[in-house]
C-alpha cells in the first residue's frame, strides 16, 4: 500500500506512455549479407573486402567515409575486422565470368569495437545503432492520374538502400482507416495535418513523404497552404489546375484501396519532391533522375545523412565532457538499475557516476563523447527519459512525452518536495544503494573533464518512464 500515492501520481504518464510514439528501432549496423559460390576462405575474405565498404558507410553515416584514406588502407584486410560467419542455404543464383552457379548465403558479422576504432582513428564520426524509424508516404502522378503507393516490387531499389545506410522504413498499409484519413489529392497538396494525423497510428519517429512524376508530365507543384479558418479556395492555380485533373483518379484509386499500377513503361526522366518531417526540423529536396528507383535511392541518401548529422558522435578535440542530470521517477532499487543500465549502454557515454539519492531522484554525472545538444537528441530518440522542462535545447520529437509541469500534476516539484512523500520508499532505495558494492554509487570524485552541459548546481531535469 505505501506504493499507492506514488502509483496515482504517475498514473497519468503511464498512460500517456501506452500511446506515446516509438523510441527509435536498433538495426544491426555491423552485419553484411552477400552471396558467394563457396565456401572457401578465398571467397569468404573476398566477400568481406567487398561488403567493408557498406558496413563503413553504414556506422559513420557517411558516404564520403570510403574516400578516406586509412578506410582504403584497411580495406584489403577487410577479414581482420570479422569475428564471425554463417553460411545458410539460398535459392539465388550467382552468375562468375559469365558463368552462373548457386548461391550459398553469407552472413558477416564484423567486430564493433574494431570498427569504431577504426572510425576514430580516422577521425571519423560514428552513428548508433538505435535509428529513427520512419514511414514513408508516396505518391506518384502517371498518365492515369494520382495514385497512394503502397510496399511493392517497385519499391526494392529504396528497401536495399536504406538497409545499406542502415535507415528502419514503415509504409502505410493503406487500409480503409487510411483510405478515411488521407487521400493522395492530400499527399500530392502536401497536407501536412493530414499527413500528421494519419502517420499517428503507426507511431513511427519521423516521416518522409514523396511526390514524383515523369518530366513530361510537367513539374510538381508547390504544397497548398490551406488556412482552416479561411472560406476561399486556394489561390494556387497550378496547383488547384493539378488536383482538379487528379481528383477522379485519386478517388478510384482509394475505392479500391490502391489502383494497380500502369502496366506500360513509362519513359523518364523523373522528377521528385521529398518532404522529411522530424520535430520541427522539416527537411525537402528535389531530384531529377532517368530512371524511377533513382529517385529512391537518392530520397534514402538525403534522409540518412540528415538523421547521421542529427545523431552521430562526431570526432572533437575538446576532448571529453561532462554533463549532469537529476532524474526523478526512481522509485525503486530494481529502477535505479534500469536507468543506470540504460545511460551506460548510450554510445555516447563514456562513465556514469551517481553524484546523490534522494526524494527529487538520482543526481548522475555523465562523461560523455559529444555536446549537450547530442546528449538531449540522442534521450529524446530513445524516450525512456523525457525532459521536465519543454524549452531544451533541442526540439521534442513528436510523439515524445513531455513531463507535466502544471501545479498538481504528475511532476509537480511541490509534491516531490513534500516530505511525506513516499519517504520510506526512498529510505529504502538509498539504504539499497549505499549497501550495493559497484562503481559510482557513492559520492564520486571530480572528473577532471570540463563542465559543457547541466551542472550539480543546475542539472538538466529529466524524468524516467516507466
Amino acid at each position: 500500500m505505501r506504493f499507492l500515492h506514488l502509483r496515482l501520481l504517475v498514473s497519468s504518464l503511464i498512460v500517456a506512455l501506452a500511446s506515446a510514439a516509438s523510441a527509435g528501432q536498433k538495426v544491426d549496423i555491423y552485419r553484411a549479407d552477400t552471396l558467394v559460390k563457396t565456401q572457401s576462405e578465398n571467397e569468404r575474405n573476398a566477400a568481406a573486402r567487398a561488403t567493408f565498404g557498406e558496413v563503413v558507410v553504414r556506422v559513420s553515416g557517411q558516404r564520403s567515409a570510403l574516400d578516406h584514406p586509412a578506410i582504403k588502407a584497411a580495406q584489403p584486410g577487410a577479414q581482420n575486422y570479422l569475428f564471425g560467419f554463417t553460411y545458410k542455404s539460398s535459392s539465388e543464383k550467382i552468375t562468375v565470368d559469365g558463368k552462373t552457379f548457386p548461391a550459398v548465403g553469407l552472413q558477416l558479422n564484423y567486430e564493433p569495437q574494431a570498427i569504431e576504432k577504426l572510425l576514430r582513428d580516422s577521425q571519423l564520426p560514428l552513428w548508433p545503432a538505435t535509428r529513427p524509424k520512419v514511414l514513408v508516404w508516396l505518391v506518384v502522378k502517371d498518365p492515369t492520374g494520382l495514385r497512394l503507393v503502397p510496399e511493392v516490387t517497385d519499391l526494392q531499389a529504396m528497401q536495399l538502400q536504406a538497409q545499406y545506410r542502415g535507415l528502419p522504413l514503415s509504409f502505410p498499409k493503406l487500409d480503409l482507416e487510411d483510405s478515411l484519413s488521407i487521400t493522395a489529392d492530400d499527399l500530392w497538396a502536401l497536407d501536412i495535418e493530414k499527413i500528421k494525423t494519419a502517420s499517428l497510428r503507426y507511431k513511427a519517429d519521423a516521416i518522409l513523404i514523396g511526390r514524383y512524376t515523369p518530366y513530361s508530365l510537367g513539374p510538381i507543384p508547390p504544397a497548398v497552404l490551406v488556412d482552416p479558418l479561411a472560406d476561399e479556395m486556394p489561390t494556387d492555380t497550378a496547383a488547384v489546375s493539378s488536383l482538379a485533373s487528379s481528383s477522379a483518379a485519386s478517388s478510384v484509386a482509394l475505392n479500391g484501396l490502391v489502383d494497380a499500377a500502369p502496366t506500360s513503361i513509362i519513359q523518364g526522366p523523373w522528377l521528385g519532391d521529398w518532404q522529411l518531417l522530424h520535430a520541427s526540423n522539416d527537411q525537402s529536396f528535389v531530384d531529377e533522375t532517368p530512371e524511377v528507383k533513382g529517385l529512391f535511392v537518392s530520397a534514402i541518401d538525403h534522409a540518412a545523412d540528415y538523421f547521421a548529422n542529427q545523431y552521430a558522435i562526431m570526432p572533437t578535440n575538446q576532448g571529453p565532457q561532462t554533463i549532469v542530470l537529476r532524474i526523478g521517477n526512481i522509485t525503486s532499487f530494481g529502477e535505479f538499475k534500469q536507468a543506470q543500465a540504460y545511460l551506460d549502454e548510450l554510445a555516447m557515454v563514456q562513465r556514469m557516476e551517481v553524484m546523490k539519492v534522494n526524494a527529487e531522484g538520482l543526481l548522475v554525472r555523465l562523461t560523455t563523447e559529444g555536446d549537450v545538444k547530442l546528449l538531449m537528441s540522442t534521450l529524446a530518440l530513445g524516450r525512456r527519459l523525457a525532459p521536465l522542462q519543454s524549452d531544451t535545447l533541442v526540439d521534442t520529437p513528436a510523439g515524445a512525452v513531455v513531463a507535466d509541469q502544471t501545479p498538481g500534476g504528475v511532476n509537480d516539484p511541490r509534491e516531490v518536495n513534500d516530505p511525506n512523500f513516499d519517504a520510506e520508499v526512498m529510505a529504502e532505495l538509498d539504504q539499497a544503494l549505499a549497501n550495493e558494492q559497484i562503481p559510482g554509487v557513492t559520492p564520486a570524485p571530480q572528473v577532471q573533464a570540463p563542465v559543457y552541459g547541466g551542472t550539480a548546481e543546475n542539472p538538466l531535469i529529466y524524468v524516467w518512464q516507466k
